[in-house]
C-alpha cells in the first residue's frame, strides 16, 4: 500500500505541475522569474518550493541558469516537461532537500548541486542523462527515484563520477501499472502489473528487487521475503539462495529478535562481532533488553521449533498492536501447559500467528522454516501485513 501511494503522488505531482506550466498566468512566472530571450532563466524572486515553468510568454524556457540558486534558501525544486539543462553551479550550496528533473531534462552542468547538504532525494525521469563535473559532490546519502525501465549499472557510473562517493541508492517508480483481473495476490486482492518493464506483485509490496534465484513470485512468502530482505533483518544463505523451507536455528531467531527490537525503538545500537561465537552480541543484547527472561535459555546452535520462535518474536516486539481477539481455546494444538503457550495465543492475537490450517493450529513442536520466519518478521513491522481472524 505504501509503496504504490507513493508512486502516485509522484505521478500527481509530475501531472498537476505539467498542468501548472501550462495553465499559469504568464504575470505569475514573471513575479518570481527573470528570463532572456535565449530560454534561459537568469533570476529569481519566489518562496522556498520552485516550479520552474517551460514557458513564459512567448519564449521557451530551455535552461536554469548557471549559479541562479547559488546559496539559496530553498527546499524543493521541480522542472517542467521541455526544460533540458540546469545549469553550472545552479543549486550549489542551496538548501534544496528535493528535486524533480524531468525526462526532458538531458543535461546537468558542472557542480549543479554541489554541497548541498539537506539534499536527500533526487527524482530522474529519464536515464538518458548527462552530469557534468562534480555534480553532486560535498552531499551526503542521495536517494535516486528513477523509471523502471532504467539501466541501474549505467546510472550508478555516472552518478558516483558525478558525486565522488558511493553513498547513494535507487527506488524504482513504475509509470505504467494496471490492474489484473484475473490474477489476485495472497491477499485476495487483484494483481498490479507494470507495462513498461514487466513487474508484478501485490498492491501492499513494495517494490523490492531480491535477488534470491529459488522465490518466486507467485509463493505465498514472496512478499514476506522482499519485506523482512528489506528492512534488513532476514538474508539469503548465499547471495541468491534463500532456501525458504530450510530451517532457522535458535540463534539466527535470537538475531532477527534483537534487530526487530533494535528497529523498532531507534536505538541504533551497533551490534559488532564480540565473544566466542558470532551470535552472542545478539543473545546478549536479548537478555539485557528483557526479550529473554534469565531463566529461558535455548541450544542456540539447534533448529528452533515455532514456540521458540514465539517466545522470542512476541517478546521483541516493542510496538504491540492488536487486531483479534482469540482465545487460548481457538487454537487447537497448544494449551495453558504448552511451552510458550501465552506468547503464542500473543502472536495469534496481534495477526502475526495465524495458524497453519484453517482450525488455526500451529504445530509449537515443529520446527521454524525460513518462509515462516519471513512472514512473522513482516507482520511484526508492517500492521498493514497482519491478518485478522474469525474468533470461534
Amino acid at each position: 500500500m505504501k509503496r504504490i501511494t507513493a508512486l502516485l503522488v509522484v505521478m500527481m505531482l509530475l501531472t498537476g505541475f505539467t498542468a501548472l506550466a501550462e495553465s499559469a498566468p504568464d504575470d505569475v512566472w514573471e513575479s518570481e522569474f527573470e528570463y532572456n530571450q535565449n530560454g534561459t532563466l537568469v533570476s529569481y524572486h519566489g518562496g522556498e518550493v520552485v516550479s520552474v515553468p517551460v514557458k513564459i510568454n512567448d519564449t521557451e524556457i530551455r535552461k536554469i541558469g548557471d549559479g541562479l540558486f547559488f546559496d539559496a534558501d530553498i527546499s524543493t525544486v521541480y522542472t517542467g516537461e521541455g526544460m533540458e539543462q540546469i545549469g553550472e553551479s545552479t543549486f550549489e550550496n542551496s538548501r534544496v532537500s528535493y528535486a524533480d528533473l524531468a525526462a526532458t531534462v538531458t543535461y546537468v552542468a558542472d557542480r549543479a548541486f554541489a554541497n548541498c547538504a539537506d539534499l536527500t532525494d533526487v527524482v530522474l525521469n529519464s536515464d538518458q542523462i548527462t552530469f557534468g563535473y562534480d555534480v553532486f559532490m560535498g552531499t551526503g546519502h542521495i536517494n535516486f527515484t528513477v523509471p523502471c525501465t532504467a539501466d541501474l549499472t549505467v546510472l550508478e557510473d555516472k552518478i558516483s563520477d558525478a558525486k565522488g562517493d558511493n553513498n547513494f541508492s535507487f527506488v524504482k517508480m513504475h509509470t505504467a501499472l494496471i490492474e489484473s483481473m484475473t490474477e489476485t495476490d495472497i491477499y485476495g486482492e487483484n494483481m498490479l502489473y507494470c507495462e513498461a518493464c514487466g513487474f508484478k506483485g501485490s498492491k501492499y509490496l513494495d517494490d523490492i528487487s531480491i535477488p534470491f534465484e529459488d522465490v518466486s513470485q507467485d509463493a505465498w512468502y514472496y512478499s514476506y521475503v522482499a519485506t523482512a530482505y528489506d528492512f534488513g533483518i532476514l538474508s539469503g544463505k548465499t547471495k541468491s539462495v534463500f532456501d525458504p523451507d530450510a530451517g532457522l536455528t535458535c540463534a539466527e531467531a535470537a538475531k532477527m529478535a534483537a534487530c526487530i527490537y533494535s528497529y523498532q525503538t531507534a536505538d541504533e545500537y551497533q551490534f559488532e562481532h564480540r565473544g566466542e561465537n558470532w551470535y552472542d552480541v545478539y543473545v546478549d543484547y536479548c537478555y539485557q533488553k528483557g526479550i529473554i527472561e534469565e531463566n529461558v535459555t535455548f541450544d542456540w546452535e539447534q533448529n528452533a521449533t515455532r514456540a521458540q520462535m514465539a517466545y522470542l518474536f512476541s517478546r521483541c516486539d516493542a510496538k504491540p498492536y492488536y487486531i483479534n481477539e482469540i482465545p487460548l481455546t481457538d487454537i487447537p494444538d497448544v494449551y495453558d501447559t504448552t511451552e510458550f503457550a501465552y506468547e503464542i495465543l500473543d502472536l495469534y492475537c496481534k495477526g502475526i500467528a495465524v495458524g497453519s490450517n484453517q482450525f488455526y493450529a500451529y504445530y509449537p513442536d515443529s520446527d521454524v522454516k525460513r518462509s515462516e520466519a519471513a512472514a512473522f518478521v513482516s507482520r511484526i513491522l508492517r500492521w498493514d501485513m497482519r491478518i485478522v481472524l474469525a474468533k470461534g
